[in-house]
């Protein structure tokens, strides 16, 4: 089935409204560019051409959903959200792992108990939640306020087109703020697994020890780190393919199972983590540690495979 620029447009831009009044916008946009339309066809433009002009005035979908959409933008403006709901997205996805990562690990150096370690980050999380929206939520408020209306000085190359329609009447599986987020987080994690050995933490005895064991230096640390650059090259050619294929599903499944696959395997042995941290825990095979590590990568796990193939199944019917 061959989708028209006018059913891409129109499906790009009623993605974003709530149901109840998706079909009345819907409507109300079609009767619209078919005026428009048929007024250019009507001066002596072809249909083709026509179709096209129409939607390039109308603009980019994103943002003109953010006019249709039964929410208040009052705060942000129409203009700058979408980009706004990208940019939050984006520094939950990175900041806030991290944070809890970091201040978790440091709990379990320091000898603290099952429920402080997992329980009592999320605290700081939650925390740096608050500051996160209040900061980015800021920065757009004044960029909506005194920034330069872009729509007067868009380049040639930045202005918005007909062309930059997704294909079908689904979302893209891949987005760039979930290919931002990933890259940023596959960087500092490859940058923190040498810094954890060129700057050792102190133990209660005195020792200054890496976090992680170093037996996994002479291969998994860089079979891990190959994994990682594999899965952000994935992400970048599943957003240029705009959806997943059969292929880039296969490809993405099996580079989560080699990832989390042995990373299990490495959490029960006790071989993650450095039993020299001074933490009997640490060191014992099959405990509460490797428990929770395993538990956390079964549900990674299935989640990024469900979200996949949901992805594959729903776009696979979508001939363009």
């Amino acid at each position: 089935m061959t989708t028209s620029l006018t059913d891409r447009y129109v499906a790009a831009t009623v993605r974003h409204v709530a149901g109840r009044h998706r079909q009345e916008i819907e409507r109300e946009l079609r009767s619209s560019i078919a005026d428009d339309v048929e007024a250019r066809v009507e001066l002596g433009e072809s249909p083709e051409d026509a179709e096209y002009a129409a939607l390039t005035e109308l603009g980019d979908p994103d943002h003109l959903a953010t006019r249709y959409a039964d929410r208040s933008t009052v705060l942000i403006g129409p203009g700058v959200y979408p980009g706004y709901k990208r940019a939050l997205g984006f520094a939950f996805l990175t900041i806030l792992p991290i944070t809890y990562l970091v201040n978790g690990i440091g709990r379990w150096v320091k000898h603290a108990n099952a429920g402080d370690a997992i329980f009592g980050p999320l605290g700081v999380a939650l925390t740096a939640a608050v500051y996160v929206f209040a900061g980015v939520t800021l920065l757009y408020v004044l960029v909506d306020r005194f920034g330069t209306d872009d729509g007067d000085h868009d380049s040639e190359d930045d202005k918005w087109t007909p062309a930059r329609l997704p294909f079908g009447d689904t979302r893209r599986s891949t987005t760039w703020a979930e290919v931002g987020a990933g890259a940023v987080l596959g960087v500092l994690l490859i940058v923190a697994l040498f810094v954890q050995r060129a700057m050792p933490v102190t133990t209660a005895g005195g020792a200054r020890v890496p976090i992680l064991d170093p037996g996994l230096d002479s291969f998994w640390i860089y079979y891990f780190i190959a994994l990682v650059v594999f899965g952000v090259g994935l992400a970048v050619l599943n957003l240029r393919l705009v959806k997943w294929t059969v292929p880039t599903a296969v490809l993405g499944s099996v580079l989560v199972l080699a990832a989390t696959v042995p990373l299990a395997v490495l959490f029960w042995q006790a071989k993650v983590l450095n039993p020299a941290l001074g933490n009997e825990t640490l060191a014992t095979q099959g405990s509460w540690v490797s428990w929770l590590a395993i538990a956390v990568l079964v549900l990674g796990t299935v989640a990024v495979l469900v979200k996949t193939w949901r992805h594959r199944t729903t776009e696979g019917g979508t001939t363009t």
